[in-house]
C-alpha cells in the first residue's frame, strides 16, 4: 500500500508517516521505481507500538547541575530517532536554559518537560524566580520589560558578566527550530522555520518559561549557527537586531528611539539592523543611528537590511551626509 492510503487509514498526514518510516518506526519496502510500499497490518501494529517518550521533572535549583539533568533525560527518554545534529542542538539549548535558571532566576525550583518524538525534540523549562526580563531591567536600569527583551535579543547581555558571556540565549534562539521565552507578562517567539518572530503577552508567573523545538531529522550543525556571528578568532563579533522589537508601533522617529536601539552595540564589530515590518523612520532617528553614532563608533559596521523604499531613502540621506562631512 502507498503512503497516502496508510496515512488516511491511521488518521495522520503522509509527512508524519514518512518521518516515522525514516526513523525506522514503521517498516516499508522500496519498489524498483523508488516508491515506498507498506504492509497495512504491519504499519498499524508499528503505529500502535510507537511511543513518544516523555519525562516530567520538578527539581530544586540548589546544587543542580544541568549536564546531569540532560544525562537523566537521555537515559529515561532517549532521542533514538533523531540525528546527531538534532541531539547536539537540543543538548546545547537545554543545558543553556537550565543553567540560566540555576544562575540567574533567583528561584528555588525548576519544572522540566521533555519529549523525544519520532519527528521532534521538545523541551519546556520553567522556574519560579523573578523573571528574565525583570532581572535584566533591574540590572541595567531599563524603563520596562520590553526594553529588557530588546536588549536580550542583541546578545552579550548578562546579569553576571564575571561568570557568563551573555551569548547563551542569543544563540539558543537561533539554533533551535522554534523558541519561546515567557516572563513578566511578555512572550517572545522566534520561529526559525519561517524566519519570523512575534511579541505577545503571557500569563506565566512567577519566573520564566522557556520552550524549544528541534526537528528530529535536521542536518544543521551547531557550528553552522555560530559561524555567521563569529570572526576568524572565533569571537562573538557580529550581532543581528530586529528593529521592530524596540517599539510598539511601526514608525521610528526620535533620537531617543535610536539611542535605545544602539545601546550596547559598540560591543560588536558588525551589526545587521533588520528593518522588516518597519514602515517609516524619521530624519532624527536615521541621523542619530547612521551619522552621529556611526561617526562616534567607526570601528562598528552597521548594515541596514530589509528596508522599504521610504526607510531606505531616509537612511541613505543620513549616510550621505555623514560621508560628505567626513570628506570635508
Amino acid at each position: 500500500m502507498r503512503i497516502g492510503k496508510v496515512a488516511r487509514d491511521l488518521g495522520v498526514s503522509p509527512t508524519y508517516i514518512r518521518k516515522l518510516a525514516d526513523a525506522g518506526v514503521i517498516p516499508y519496502k522500496v519498489t524498483p521505481g523508488g516508491h515506498r510500499l507498506f504492509d497495512l497490518a504491519e504499519a498499524r501494529a508499528a503505529f500502535r507500538r510507537r511511543r513518544d517518550l516523555r519525562v516530567a521533572l520538578e527539581l530544586p535549583l540548589v546544587g543542580l547541575e544541568e549536564d546531569k539533568v540532560w544525562d537523566r533525560l537521555e537515559a529515561e527518554a532517549p532521542p533514538r530517532h533523531a540525528t546527531k545534529q538534532a541531539v547536539d542542538i537540543a543538548r546545547y539549548a537545554f543545558t543553556e536554559l537550565v543553567n540560566n535558571a540555576i544562575d540567574h532566576s533567583g528561584g528555588t525550583k525548576v519544572g522540566i518537560r521533555w519529549e523525544a518524538r519520532a519527528d521532534l525534540l521538545r523541551a519546556e523549562i520553567g522556574d519560579d524566580g523573578i523573571g528574565a526580563f525583570e532581572r535584566i531591567r533591574i540590572e541595567r536600569a531599563l524603563p520596562d520589560h520590553r526594553s529588557a527583551l530588546a536588549e536580550l535579543s542583541k546578545g552579550k547581555v548578562t546579569t553576571q558578566p564575571d561568570r557568563h558571556s551573555g551569548e547563551g540565549l542569543f544563540f539558543t534562539s537561533r539554533a533551535v527550530d522554534y523558541f519561546d521565552l515567557q516572563a513578566n507578562g511578555l512572550r517572545w517567539t522566534v520561529d526559525n522555520r519561517r524566519g519570523d518572530f512575534a511579541l505577545g503577552s503571557s500569563s506565566y508567573a512567577p519566573g520564566t518559561l522557556a520552550i524549544f523545538e528541534v526537528d528530529a531529522a535536521t542536518t544543521r550543525r551547531l557550528e553552522d549557527v555560530f559561524r555567521p556571528f563569529t570572526d576568524q578568532e572565533l569571537g562573538f563579533s557580529r550581532s543581528y537586531v530586529r528593529v521592530k522589537l524596540f517599539e510598539h508601533g511601526s514608525s521610528f522617529v526620535s533620537r531617543s528611539e535610536a539611542k535605545r536601539l544602539l545601546a550596547g552595540l559598540e560591543r560588536f564589530a558588525e551589526v545587521e539592523l533588520d528593518f522588516d515590518k518597519v514602515e517609516s523612520v524619521g530624519q532624527g532617528f536615521a541621523d542619530e543611528v547612521f551619522r552621529v553614532w556611526a561617526k562616534q563608533h567607526p570601528e562598528v559596521r552597521l548594515i541596514p537590511t530589509k528596508m522599504n523604499d521610504g526607510v531606505a531613502l531616509m537612511i541613505g540621506r543620513a549616510m550621505a551626509i555623514r560621508d560628505e562631512r567626513t570628506q570635508t
